[in-house]
Protein backbone atom coordinates (compact mmCIF):
# COMPACT_ATOMS: atom_id res chain seq x y z
CA UNK A 1 0.00 0.00 0.00
CA UNK A 2 1.22 3.68 -0.40
CA UNK A 3 2.15 5.58 2.08
CA UNK A 4 -0.69 8.35 3.03
CA UNK A 5 0.55 12.15 2.79
CA UNK A 6 -0.45 14.68 5.45
CA UNK A 7 -1.70 17.66 4.78
CA UNK A 8 1.21 20.32 3.71
CA UNK A 9 4.02 17.79 3.02
CA UNK A 10 3.78 17.84 -0.26
CA UNK A 11 3.42 20.22 -3.27
CA UNK A 12 2.52 24.00 -3.28
CA UNK A 13 2.64 23.95 0.75
CA UNK A 14 6.08 22.48 0.92
CA UNK A 15 7.39 24.44 -2.22
CA UNK A 16 6.34 28.31 -0.54
CA UNK A 17 6.70 29.82 2.79
CA UNK A 18 5.00 32.60 4.38
CA UNK A 19 7.26 35.74 5.14
CA UNK A 20 6.63 34.89 9.35
CA UNK A 21 7.62 31.51 8.56
CA UNK A 22 11.08 32.53 7.36
CA UNK A 23 11.62 35.09 9.73
CA UNK A 24 11.23 32.41 12.30
CA UNK A 25 13.63 30.28 10.30
CA UNK A 26 16.78 32.54 9.90
CA UNK A 27 16.25 34.38 12.96
CA UNK A 28 15.87 37.87 12.04
CA UNK A 29 14.01 41.19 12.20
CA UNK A 30 11.87 41.95 9.62
CA UNK A 31 14.23 45.22 8.68
CA UNK A 32 17.23 42.50 8.10
CA UNK A 33 15.66 40.10 6.03
CA UNK A 34 13.94 42.36 4.10
CA UNK A 35 17.90 43.73 3.69
CA UNK A 36 19.51 40.48 3.38
CA UNK A 37 16.55 39.69 0.40
CA UNK A 38 17.48 43.05 -1.33
CA UNK A 39 21.49 42.07 -1.29
CA UNK A 40 20.52 38.50 -2.54
CA UNK A 41 17.50 39.56 -5.35
CA UNK A 42 15.17 36.99 -3.06
CA UNK A 43 11.75 38.21 -3.92
CA UNK A 44 8.16 37.61 -3.00
CA UNK A 45 6.43 34.49 -4.98
CA UNK A 46 2.99 34.21 -6.41
CA UNK A 47 1.39 30.95 -5.66
CA UNK A 48 -0.69 29.60 -8.42
CA UNK A 49 -3.01 28.43 -5.67
CA UNK A 50 -2.89 30.95 -2.65
CA UNK A 51 -5.37 28.05 -0.76
CA UNK A 52 -3.27 25.24 -1.01
CA UNK A 53 0.12 26.95 -0.37
CA UNK A 54 -1.28 28.34 2.86
CA UNK A 55 -2.56 25.25 3.92
CA UNK A 56 -6.03 25.94 3.58
CA UNK A 57 -5.99 29.65 4.75
CA UNK A 58 -7.32 32.18 2.35
CA UNK A 59 -5.65 35.53 4.96
CA UNK A 60 -3.32 37.14 2.48
CA UNK A 61 0.18 36.43 2.94
CA UNK A 62 3.38 36.76 1.32
CA UNK A 63 5.30 33.98 0.11
CA UNK A 64 8.52 33.06 -0.44
CA UNK A 65 10.01 29.95 -2.12
CA UNK A 66 11.15 27.76 0.87
CA UNK A 67 14.17 26.68 -1.60
CA UNK A 68 15.51 30.36 -1.60
CA UNK A 69 15.00 31.07 2.18
CA UNK A 70 17.18 27.63 2.60
CA UNK A 71 20.01 29.28 0.53
CA UNK A 72 19.82 32.15 2.77
CA UNK A 73 20.76 29.73 5.67
CA UNK A 74 24.18 29.93 4.58
CA UNK A 75 24.65 33.32 3.77
CA UNK A 76 28.30 34.40 5.84
CA UNK A 77 26.55 37.97 5.75
CA UNK A 78 23.96 36.74 8.49
CA UNK A 79 26.56 36.57 11.07
CA UNK A 80 27.51 40.25 10.33
CA UNK A 81 24.02 41.21 10.97
CA UNK A 82 24.22 39.39 14.09
CA UNK A 83 27.51 40.90 15.28
CA UNK A 84 26.26 44.32 14.05
CA UNK A 85 22.97 43.97 16.40
CA UNK A 86 25.16 42.77 19.49
CA UNK A 87 27.44 46.06 18.68
CA UNK A 88 24.85 47.96 19.46
CA UNK A 89 23.35 46.77 22.28
CA UNK A 90 27.13 46.86 23.92
CA UNK A 91 27.61 50.42 22.67
CA UNK A 92 24.15 51.63 23.98
CA UNK A 93 24.88 49.53 27.24
CA UNK A 94 28.69 51.26 27.89
CA UNK A 95 27.07 54.36 27.10
CA UNK A 96 24.39 53.91 29.67
CA UNK A 97 26.68 53.06 32.33
CA UNK A 98 28.79 56.43 31.33
CA UNK A 99 31.77 53.80 30.30
CA UNK A 100 33.19 55.88 27.89
CA UNK A 101 36.26 54.05 27.82
CA UNK A 102 34.90 51.28 26.71
CA UNK A 103 32.58 53.30 24.26
CA UNK A 104 35.83 53.85 22.62
CA UNK A 105 37.49 50.45 22.50
CA UNK A 106 33.71 49.51 20.72
CA UNK A 107 34.25 52.10 18.34
CA UNK A 108 37.39 51.45 17.04
CA UNK A 109 37.01 47.75 16.84
CA UNK A 110 32.93 48.59 15.46
CA UNK A 111 32.78 45.49 13.11
CA UNK A 112 32.90 45.88 9.03
CA UNK A 113 31.39 43.43 6.30
CA UNK A 114 31.98 43.37 2.81
CA UNK A 115 29.43 42.30 0.15
CA UNK A 116 31.96 41.39 -2.35
CA UNK A 117 31.08 37.76 -2.43
CA UNK A 118 27.14 38.95 -3.19
CA UNK A 119 28.54 41.36 -6.00
CA UNK A 120 30.88 38.99 -7.85
CA UNK A 121 27.70 36.23 -7.55
CA UNK A 122 25.82 38.64 -9.28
Amino acid sequence: MARETKKGQEGAAKTYITGNQALKLLKLTLADFRRLCILKGVYPREPRSKKKASKGSTASTTFYYAKDIRFLLHEPVLRTFREQKIFAKRLTRAIGKEDYTKANDLQENRPQYSLDHIVKER
